[in-house]
């Protein structure tokens, strides 16, 4: 009588399942790692960073261009909001508004640590990127509505880097004649 166990097309099976098994483990990190749990962690949105370039003729591509620049600080040459002047080509008209206002209240409020990144001579670089949760919609076809995740991460002369707090806003862009503009963000 022969042994059911020995077919060799469960062994083969047999084989096959255990390969599946062994590379799904270490698909998912199974293995044994030498580094810190903390600094294996890269996250997502930054993995995106380097996917395709931000299209500036649709709203939301618009709004996560701006926001991009809005919160993209140089404490080494630039005072606290002149980066929403930087983004005046991507501005509505209530933001332009704002802006050729006396105090730009509309801008970001960067921290106190602003003089302490212009003494290190460090950047603050941020990475926006439109959320796939959609706000409540505006019956006007000529105002939407987007959230825009934005991640910050202070950049050093020496290449140490440091990750700020990530926030989330609500960025309303308008149809002007000239295309879609951030027109508001709170």
């Amino acid at each position: 009588m022969r042994a059911h166990w020995k077919s060799p097309f469960r062994v083969t099976r047999a084989v096959l399942l255990m390969t599946g098994v062994a590379m799904l483990v270490l698909a998912c990190g199974g293995g044994t790692s030498t580094e810190s749990p903390a600094s294996a962690v890269t996250s997502t949105t930054r993995l995106l960073e380097a996917a395709a370039t931000v299209d500036t003729t649709t709203p939301d591509g618009v709004a996560v261009a701006a926001l991009r620049e809005i919160y993209t600080w140089r404490p080494v040459t630039e005072q606290p909001g002149d980066s929403l002047a930087r983004a005046r080509n991507l501005l509505g008209p209530s933001m332009i508004r704002t802006l050729d206002a006396p105090a730009a209240s509309e801008a970001p409020k960067p921290t106190l640590q602003w003089a302490e990144w212009a003494k290190a001579k460090a950047r603050v670089d941020a990475f926006a990127f439109a959320s796939g949760e959609r706000p409540p919609t505006s019956t006007d076809s000529a105002i939407s509505q987007y959230k825009i995740g934005i991640e910050q991460t202070v950049v050093y002369p020496n290449g140490r880097t440091e990750a700020l707090p990530p926030n989330t806003v609500i960025a309303t862009v308008v149809r002007t004649p000239q295309g879609w503009r951030l027109d508001a963000f709170r």
